[in-house]
Order: structure tokens, then sequence, then C-alpha cells
């Protein structure tokens, strides 16, 4: 089966990613990420109405947003190079059968 444009360009985007290593790519998403989790939490303590403009919630809510971000760039480095792999294994095992027959 040959690679679909979807394929192809997540082939591409991914190869341009990961060029720089596991490291760079989970810091700069969690550095992305921290941001958007950190205000998330901060906008649903407003609307929930927690007490939360003490330094300790602040704390609390900006460690668990950085740990939220680094578990969700490590599994996206994971699951993206998982993908990575079966797609290049798959054309691989296509290519060895076509030059068999």
């Amino acid at each position: 089966m040959a690679l679909s444009p979807d394929e192809r360009r997540f082939l591409k985007n991914w190869e341009e990613q990961r060029k720089d290593g596991r490291t760079s790519f989970v810091g700069t998403y969690t550095f992305g990420l921290f941001i958007l989790f950190y205000m998330g939490f901060i906008a649903v303590g407003l609307f929930a109405g927690w007490p939360f403009l003490k330094r300790s919630w602040l704390v609390l809510m900006a460690l668990g947003a950085l740990l939220t971000a680094f578990g969700v760039a490590w599994a996206l480095w994971k699951y993206q190079q998982k993908k990575f792999s079966a797609i290049i294994r798959r054309e691989l095992s296509q290519s060895e059968h076509l030059e068999k027959n």
C-alpha cells in the first residue's frame, strides 16, 4: 500500500520536528503547554470561585501545570515516534516483499 497524502505529510513534519532530538522537542512543548495549562488552571479557579490568590495556591497550580505539560509532551513524543516507526516498518516490509516477487 502506498503512502497516503496524510502519512507523507506526517513523515515530513515529524522528520523536521525530531531533528533536534527528544530533549529539544519535549522542552519546547513543555514550555508552551505549561503556559496553556497554567492559564487554564487560573481560569478554572476564577470561574469556580477558589480562594487561590494566595502564593501557595499559585505555586501549586504552577507545579501541577508544569508536571502535566511535561507528561503530555513526553507522551506526544512517544506517540509520534511510534506512529513514525510503524509507517516506516510497513513501507520497508512492503518493499522487501515486492523485491522478492
